[in-house]
């Protein structure tokens, strides 16, 4: 879950690192978001499309301000990677969430 994902951050090189997060209303996005928290410099919640089981964009903008991070709801993955693209060029940026996310995001750029 987070924790794996959080100590492979705290072993790379510091900069500025975005999440693009979308998750199932299954899951407990809580647990997961919290120990990624120290290492984010904001997440970018989105909906799976497609997905029934999706947990809408706000609800896990919520979660994640929940769990102390800087957070905002985007329409699309495109529109989060443009929005961080504009704020930092440099930025590190980490798709993560459900598994659905990124098999959407491979179909879609693969």
């Amino acid at each position: 879950g987070g924790e794996a994902v959080a100590a492979t951050l705290a072993g790379m090189p510091k900069r500025a690192t975005y999440l693009i997060c979308g998750m199932l209303n299954t899951k407990d996005i809580g647990g997961y978001l919290r120990p990624l928290a120290p290492h984010v410099t904001r997440l970018h919640a989105v909906s799976i499309p497609g997905e029934k089981a999706t947990l809408p964009a706000a609800e896990t903008e919520a979660a994640a301000r929940d769990a102390g991070m800087a957070a905002v709801s985007s329409a699309s993955v495109a529109e989060a990677l443009a929005a961080i693209a504009a704020e930092d060029t440099a930025a590190r940026v980490l798709i993560c969430g459900s598994l659905y996310l990124a098999g959407t995001v491979l179909r879609e750029n693969g």
